[in-house]
């Protein structure tokens, strides 16, 4: 067996009775089960109060959640956003931050885990695409926080309506830059 085809080979195992899964795979399910328990993290640091067992059932979704085929994990989510809404003091609070980049890890992790067979590697671009991408998705968040703390400060008339606006018009600036990419094509090998 030469260098490179010991280099390329992959470790593949396999849990119960399921279909043996590389070592790929195994990292990406691991993260999207980790990723309600930050945000349930970042929830209990909010101040909402310490529910343990948030913490024992949110993986055991999540696992149950990981077929990307299913709709489980949106549905985990908008459990964990209501609980979020009604258990977290204020209308705003920094650990927001982590919270939505908990979920914005988890979901593009299930997606890469979707759109790959058990056994199969990543392709060599991936990471640095996802890591650019994540980390737009991160500034814009920190952006929308900063701003949402600026007109909870100002407390001026209509601070509701200049919050939506600004959402609008972020939301809006998002979708053009997703229609622009859409205009130019499919990149060229």
């Amino acid at each position: 067996m030469s260098v490179e085809a010991a280099a390329r080979r992959v470790r593949l195992v396999r849990l119960g009775l399921s279909e043996e899964y590389g070592s790929v795979q195994l990292l990406l399910c691991a993260v999207v089960v980790l990723g309600p328990v930050v945000f349930l993290a970042a929830m209990i640091l909010a101040g909402s109060g310490f529910t343990w067992w948030f913490l024992v059932l949110t993986p055991l979704m999540a696992l149950g959640a990981a077929r990307p085929e299913s709709p489980g994990h949106l549905v985990l989510w908008v459990l964990l956003l209501v609980v979020w809404v009604t258990a977290v003091p204020g209308p705003f609070t920094w650990w927001s931050v982590p919270a939505a980049l908990s979920i914005a890890v988890s979901h593009t992790a299930l997606i890469l885990l979707g759109g790959r067979p058990a056994s199969g590697e990543l392709a060599s671009d991936t990471l640095s695409r996802v890591r650019s991408r994540l980390g737009v998705v991160a500034v814009i968040t920190v952006g929308v926080a900063g701003l949402a703390q600026v007109v909870r400060s100002v407390r001026v008339p209509g601070q509701l309506t200049l919050a939506v606006a600004a959402l609008v018009a972020v939301s809006l600036w998002l979708w053009w830059g997703t229609r622009r990419n859409e205009v130019d094509g499919p990149p060229e090998n």
